[in-house]
């Protein structure tokens, strides 16, 4: 990205006297970026958040698409109200601008109510609210949520953590898959009912000390047809150790093992950042296929190349 504003911009940049200088600047880079690509017969430019993101510096994503040229497809959020609401907000910021926006692509549609959701957003309803655009809006699909999709795998909360020891061969396919729901084990052993609250993939958090409830965690996960998501293993000190034993026991279980310094309220704590802002990366392979699959399946790909790469500017 040629340019990121990170933490502090905002406050330094209100108080600087060149903000003209400074956002000139940053436009530049982007044409800069841009003008290296222009070889390419498409250039995907990903916007960031909703269509005003970045107008601090008069650098929002409508911005910069007009600033480049481009073509607008943008993306909404499922359902019927929720998504109408948004594109009432979002389209009527990129009318302001007067962006060029091509079409729509609704996203995490829950899929027993995609046809439901197809049925009453259609292109004749959009394009009856939206009149202005000087190109008709067309829908270039209702993509489905997929489960787990966005969640973390344990490779990607290893980066969140500080960790002492990592049980378990990283390179193992356990260490990239999705993890589900966090759980905190603090019950004694004798008393944990894991039945009634541990899946296959979800993600247990315990104390050091907890030798026994390790032991029953790992029994149990043995018993499911496929294993937890993940153990952190917090507050973990030179006079509480883990007994060989237990983290034999998680190895050969095939369970991704982190030990952290962490007590478990900081792990929980950035176990859900970890959560909610997890991206893909590039050793997501299944990922990468799920979502290549989906795309495939409901994606309009004839539609796409009709009215944005047969017509004319930057996509």
């Amino acid at each position: 990205s040629p340019v990121q504003l990170g933490s502090g911009f905002t406050k330094a940049f209100l108080v600087n006297p060149e903000k003209e200088e400074i956002a000139g600047e940053l436009a530049e880079k982007i044409q800069q970026s841009f003008q290296s690509l222009r070889h390419k017969r498409v250039i995907v430019a990903e916007g960031t958040g909703h269509p005003g993101v970045g107008g601090i510096v008069g650098l929002s994503n409508a911005a910069v698409g007009n600033l480049i040229g481009a073509d607008i497809l943008y993306l909404s959020g499922g359902g019927i109200g929720k998504a109408l609401d948004m594109l009432e907000v979002d389209l009527t910021y990129f009318l302001h601008n007067r962006s060029q926006v091509k079409g729509i692509l609704f996203n995490k549609v829950i899929p027993e109510k995609r046809n439901t959701v197809k049925k009453f957003i259609t292109e004749k309803l959009l394009n009856e609210m939206y009149p202005s655009f000087k190109s008709p809006l067309h829908i270039y699909g209702f993509l489905p949520e997929v489960k787990d999709l966005p969640n973390p795998s344990m490779i990607e909360i290893k980066r969140h953590m500080k960790v002492t020891e990592i049980l378990g061969d990283v390179k193992d396919k356990n260490w990239y898959q999705p993890c589900r729901a966090i759980s905190i084990i603090s019950l004694r052993a004798e008393y944990l009912d894991l039945e009634r609250f541990l899946r296959s993939h979800d993600i247990v958090i315990v104390g050091s000390g907890s030798k026994d409830r390790i032991k029953k965690i790992v029994e149990y996960s043995n018993k499911l047809s496929e294993p937890l998501g993940g153990i952190i293993i917090s507050c973990s000190r030179k006079e509480i150790g883990i007994k060989e034993k237990n983290k034999k026991r998680i190895e050969d279980a095939g369970i991704p093992a982190l030990i952290v310094e962490e007590n478990t309220e900081a792990v929980e704590r950035k176990l859900l950042y970890a959560f909610e802002n997890t991206k893909i990366q590039l050793y997501d392979n299944a990922k990468i296929k799920e979502i290549e699959d989906m795309f495939e399946k409901y994606f309009d790909f004839d539609k796409f190349i009709d009215f944005f790469l047969n017509g004319e500017g930057i996509k």
